[in-house]
């Protein structure tokens, strides 16, 4: 029972296997098992990891689901270092140092890994965005939608979903940022950006071959020294099939003797300088 869940089991479940309520006293007073959450154990000598620890106080709270960063990394969502983070139900009795949700969850909201109830993707990803740091949250978003982990149109009706409680207007605003970082709004932006910084000799939407035909639409394409610029937007997301097709089109730019830089919507507003800095010394080069 223990190995199915990371190494820890519960009084309740040692009462269940045999165990008396004596035999428990005397194998904790002697070190032989070891509380790790309020009535949880582990046998002597295990790695108490943040993983442990968080489902430990699932297990100490019947009924609770890991939620937020304790979902994330469980789904191998990279968040900062945290304490547990629960959802339960309204009136379980839950553990100091743990993060405590109250709400109900829909049954779509909830997934099974390794035995231990947890938020499904898309819900953390939701709670995870309401809870990081802006700057972080924007990160989270384009990594889940280009990996296909949420959609805008979810993340619209969850956002609805949420009205009037805590992070919402976050998520509005995240939502706004996307929407102003789609691919052609980034393309506009990379425009601007080349003509406030004097860079001449370029075109946008340009058309590349070489000997086997048509290679693909150049986001900006400067053809003298031969460098493709492409942008790619808050909310340009792909599947895996568009992704294999981009880098094939992207090789055989570099075959037929083009240089491609990628830019991002970070980029192009947090670092102009960076972008057009590159963009120089390519053409220096």
């Amino acid at each position: 029972m223990a190995r199915r869940q990371v190494g820890l089991f519960t009084r309740a479940q040692a009462l269940r296997c045999g165990f008396s309520r004596g035999q428990i006293a005397r194998r904790v007073a002697a070190g032989q098992w070891v509380l790790v959450a309020r009535r949880v154990m582990a046998e002597a000598g295990l790695t108490i990891t943040r993983e442990v620890r968080d489902r430990a106080a699932q297990l100490a709270v019947p009924g609770s689901v890991l939620a937020g960063f304790s979902a994330a990394r469980i789904w191998d969502i990279a968040v900062p270092d945290s304490d547990p983070h629960l959802i339960v139900p309204n009136r379980a009795r839950t553990p100091p140092g743990v993060r405590v949700t109250r709400t109900i969850l829909h049954r779509r909201d909830v997934s099974i890994f390794d035995g231990a109830p947890i938020t499904s993707r898309p819900r953390t990803i939701v709670d995870c965005l309401r809870l990081l740091d802006e700057r972080l949250a924007l990160d989270l978003l384009d990594r889940a939608l280009q990996k296909g982990w949420i959609t805008l149109g979810e993340l619209a009706e969850r956002t609805h979903g949420l009205a009037g409680r805590h992070g919402a207007p976050r998520l509005v605003r995240l939502m706004a940022q996307v929407g102003a970082g789609s691919r052609s709004a980034a393309e506009r932006r990379l425009a601007a950006l080349l003509r406030r910084a004097g860079i001449t000799g370029w075109a946008a939407n340009v058309e590349i071959h070489d000997g086997q035909g048509l290679i693909g639409v150049a986001d900006v394409a400067l053809r003298s020294a031969r460098i493709v610029i492409e942008v790619d937007g808050w909310a340009y997301h792909v599947t895996p099939e568009a992704f294999q097709r981009d880098r094939e089109r992207q090789n055989r730019l570099v075959a037929a003797g083009w240089t491609v830089l990628r830019f991002t919507w970070r980029d192009l507003v947090d670092r102009p300088g960076h972008v057009v800095t590159t963009i120089h010394r390519m053409v220096a080069g």
